[in-house]
């Protein structure tokens, strides 16, 4: 993969308040979450059902951020575990929030 393919996919994947909110819910963690913690966690921040939630976490938002190398998810499992690519999401994140506020 293109380093410029690979940083589209990085910023696709953070494009969405969902993952973003994701992306910091698993590095807070520091490891591996339960699906259901973190659909709870998102769904206190979100207009939609969490039925709704769920269905758009496992068909959209946690494949594109598996396909980030974002997290680590395999279709019907219960858990999401960081991958190689959290770290970067993160300081994207954090600059951005920091750029955001100056």
């Amino acid at each position: 993969m293109s380093r410029s393919t690979h940083h589209d996919l990085l910023f696709e994947a953070l494009a969405d308040g969902h993952r973003r909110r994701l992306c910091a819910y698993l590095a807070d963690r520091d490891g591996t979450v339960e699906f259901a913690d973190a659909c709870a966690t998102l769904c206190e921040r979100s207009q939609c059902s969490r039925r709704t939630l769920e269905i758009e976490l496992h068909h959209v938002h946690l494949p594109l951020l598996a396909d980030a190398d974002i997290i680590d998810y395999t279709q019907g499992a219960d858990r999401i575990e960081p991958a190689e690519n959290l770290p970067v999401a993160e300081t994207i994140l954090e600059t951005t929030a920091e750029a955001t506020c100056t």
